[in-house]
């Protein structure tokens, strides 16, 4: 049976209400910093958060891909104990409107995850302000894809070890990796494409927010994408499973 929370997928003041419970038990600062289509914008944080070394995690910047703003509260919700102790920042719906009405676009039609080369738009610009000062160790960006086969990861790194294969490992418990070598006309080895930054690509796409991170802020970036068409419960736990992993392997990396 699928979970309630679940069923209410869409409903971003639901969702909120369960952030709000999660920032009261972990302790983490919940802020609204902007809005999209009269709906506010919010940000957690550590309470002591440094400059460096920073876990950033965001989803709903597509509003019908709804897995990712499941996965992300659900995994918090199971973590509330802990998440004190990690360096976080969390952007858990950038684009409400877009959430509620199962849009990928916001209230105007833009598709805000390919705006990020731009200053005007007050939630993109709010948000680089809040994160300007600050570098990530690493940055993970939680989306679907409508034409998915399985699980399939983009990754973006600098002279480091590549995670890729390790956390499509980790999903393929719940949702097996996308088999195909091709997607959107990149090429994938198991489920994984190394992002190289093209600006002259992004110049003709727009450039999304994984990129702009990758350029300014952060050492490792991952997209991840669930297939939108299977169970949502498979989905949530999928990407649970890479956010663990991804986790696990900084504190592993700090601990050194």
């Amino acid at each position: 049976m699928v979970p309630t929370a679940f069923l209410r997928s869409h409903d971003y003041r639901y969702l909120i209400k369960r952030w709000r419970s999660v920032a009261r038990a972990s302790g983490l600062v919940m802020r609204s910093f902007s809005q999209v289509g009269g709906y506010p914008v919010y940000f957690l944080r550590s309470r002591k958060l440094p400059q460096f070394g920073i876990i950033y995690i965001s989803a709903g910047i597509h509003g019908d891909e709804p897995g990712g703003t499941e996965a992300c509260i659900t995994w918090a919700e199971q973590n509330s104990e802990t998440l004190a102790s990690l360096p976080l920042l969390i952007f858990p719906c950038l684009n409400p409107w877009g959430l509620i009405n199962n849009s990928r676009n916001d209230d105007q039609r833009r598709d805000l995850n390919r705006m990020f080369q731009h200053d005007e738009i007050p939630v993109l610009r709010e948000l680089k302000r809040l994160i300007q000062p600050l570098r990530f160790s690493l940055a993970l960006m939680l989306h679907e894809d409508y034409d998915g086969h399985g699980v399939y990861i983009y990754e973006g790194r600098t002279g480091l070890e590549s995670w890729g294969d390790a956390l499509t490992s980790v999903a393929r418990k719940f949702i097996a990796t996308d088999p195909r070598p091709r997607i959107e006309k990149r090429v994938f080895r198991n489920g994984v494409f190394l992002r190289k930054i093209r600006l002259k690509l992004f110049e003709k796409i727009g450039l999304p927010e994984a990129a702009y991170l990758q350029l300014h802020h952060a050492e490792r970036v991952f997209t991840i994408e669930t297939p939108s068409e299977f169970a949502i419960d498979r989905r949530v736990a999928a990407q649970i499973a890479i956010i663990n992993e991804c986790v696990r392997r900084v504190h592993k990396t700090r601990s050194k």
